[in-house]
């Protein structure tokens, strides 16, 4: 098939979404299928057999765009709308697979020229704008919710990244298909960790011996680094050897989370921010923890970083919350309360009883390993395609 792949973000960068979105390219390549890929004109360039990459054009001054809403991602939407509008006019394609926002400009005209539209939601734009802080008027976030429930009962697919969100999106519209494809290991992380890079990495930032507690992605709110701050502070009071590392963020956000430890008296030799790290590093710095945390406070998917800690065999300290528990349960990681009491308790055991919680990491590998895989991303990617070749091939009988 000839497919339009929609990515309103950079391509390529290294955080979640561009990461999926190559992945899916690359599925879909090795399949044999056409993409032709829609992106912000941002990115590193990535060449692959059957991708055309087709940026929108830039917007003077715009070099950058944060995670999440702002203006700059309404106006780059907005030129990558002017691009999409003329690729379904100038060329003819078979599917057209709308990641997240995209599916709003893009179902129209597709629907027009009787194209059948996927639409490949992370997480509801509403609920992002809503627990964001963004939009503060409960009218707008309802009518964002009619938005979205119109996008899905006119897509002839939804894929989901998560029990919870797929859950969320059959009672959203009952009649709608839904493909659940969870992430996987980044493939950057799908080697065995160098020791004397880890070496290398704890003695440039001063990290030493002492018992490193790593975390690594953005520093989002969402996030909960400020759950995970006022935690670590507790156990920094008991424990001398003890090190948190954040790995990740803007420089604004490194700012923020170096002065807010401050504020909770945690001095600079006991947090380290190095800051974005090359994805090619990331088997090294979760080699160094004794423990790896997740304390995110909102959201119903399933962060990426969580299976590249699962496939890291390191102890997993996460919230006890469905973004965590639809992936992870007390088998596989310390589950804890979203308080920093809790998150400080579990922790502290992990720290004062390692060789009990060693086997937790072998458990949520193997779990990895079994159900997301890279393998099993490929196969339920390609079964969901295969659910639209009746639709596919309706609309191109209808177009000849």
């Amino acid at each position: 098939m000839r497919i339009l792949l929609i990515a309103p973000q950079p391509f390529f960068a290294q955080r979640g979404t561009p990461i999926n979105v190559r992945q899916m390219v690359q599925t879909l390549s090795e399949a044999g299928h056409e993409i032709h890929l829609a992106t912000y004109p941002m990115g590193e360039t990535v060449e692959m057999p059957n991708l055309t990459i087709h940026r929108a054009l830039s917007i003077p001054g715009v070099r950058t765009v944060p995670i999440g809403f702002s203006w700059k991602k309404v106006a780059l939407d907005a030129m990558l709308a002017l691009r999409v509008w003329m690729l379904l006019a100038g060329r003819r394609f078979d599917v057209v697979h709308a990641v997240e926002e995209s599916v709003f400009f893009a179902l129209p005209p597709a629907r027009l020229r009787g194209i059948p539209v996927i639409y490949d939601l992370d997480s509801w734009l509403s609920d992002q704008l809503a627990y964001g802080g963004r939009v503060k008027s409960p009218a707008v976030v309802k009518l964002l919710r009619r938005i979205e429930r119109a996008a899905l009962h006119r897509s002839a697919l939804a894929i989901t990244v998560s029990a919870s969100l797929s859950d969320a999106v059959r009672a959203m519209h009952p009649g709608v298909i839904v493909a659940q494809i969870e992430d996987c290991p980044i493939e950057e992380v799908l080697r065995a960790p160098d020791p004397a890079r880890v070496t290398s990495l704890r003695k440039r930032f001063g990290i030493g011996e002492r018992r490193a507690i790593v975390y690594t992605g953005n520093l989002e709110s969402y996030q909960g680094i400020e759950l995970l701050l006022p935690a670590f502070a507790r156990v920094a009071a008991r424990r001398d050897d003890a090190v948190l590392v954040l790995v990740g963020g803007s420089s604004a956000q490194i700012d923020a989370a170096g002065a807010g430890a401050a504020a909770l008296g945690i001095t600079d030799d006991r947090i380290v921010l190095p800051g974005q790290r090359p994805a090619e590093e990331m088997p090294e710095w979760m080699a160094m923890g004794s423990m790896l945390v997740s304390p995110r406070l909102h959201g119903g998917n399933t962060p990426l970083k969580l299976f590249s800690y699962m496939w890291s065999a390191i102890p997993i300290v996460a919230t006890d919350l469905p973004t965590h528990t639809q992936v992870l349960d007390a088998q596989s990681a310390v589950l804890c309360q979203p308080t920093p009491e809790e998150m400080a308790s579990a922790i502290l055991g992990v720290l004062d009883d390692p060789v009990r919680f060693a086997s937790m990491g072998a458990r949520a590998r193997a779990r990895v390993a079994r159900d997301y895989s890279r393998e099993a991303f490929r196969r339920k990617l390609l079964a969901a395609y295969d659910v639209l070749t009746p639709a596919v091939r309706s609309s191109v009988a209808t177009n000849m």
